[in-house]
């Protein structure tokens, strides 16, 4: 991308597709990180122990299981994101193409005059 301030911004095509991948990378990251801190904290991590009134691990466990979802539409949005950016990149193609095609059926109806 290139601009000043006052001039506008220019954003490739090479531009959209490629932040519509990184986006949509990062939020797979994400959620394969989630998934695997899900797994550990569900399947081996009890910090509480047998002593610990079942109040305190009760909520320890709603704020860990809020934290979770949280963290998972958090990754899902971005996946949404990059998807939404490459969707932006192919219409902006389209509508370049289109104007161009627009610009020649012009040029030829003027030439007819």
């Amino acid at each position: 991308m290139s601009g000043s301030v006052g001039e506008g911004t220019d954003v490739s095509h090479a531009d959209l597709r490629g932040t519509g991948t990184g986006l949509g990378e990062t939020g797979t990251t994400w959620l394969e990180a989630v998934g695997a801190l899900r797994a550990r904290l569900e399947g081996e991590c009890d910090p509480w122990g047998e002593d610990v009134e079942s109040v305190v691990k009760a909520g320890y466990l709603a704020v860990t299981r809020k934290a979770l979802e949280v963290f998972e539409a958090l990754g899902e949005r971005q996946v949404t994101s990059g998807d939404d950016v490459r969707v932006m990149e192919a219409n902006y193609q389209h509508a370049e193409q289109r104007s161009g095609e627009d610009a020649v059926r012009l040029g030829r109806d003027i030439e007819r005059l």
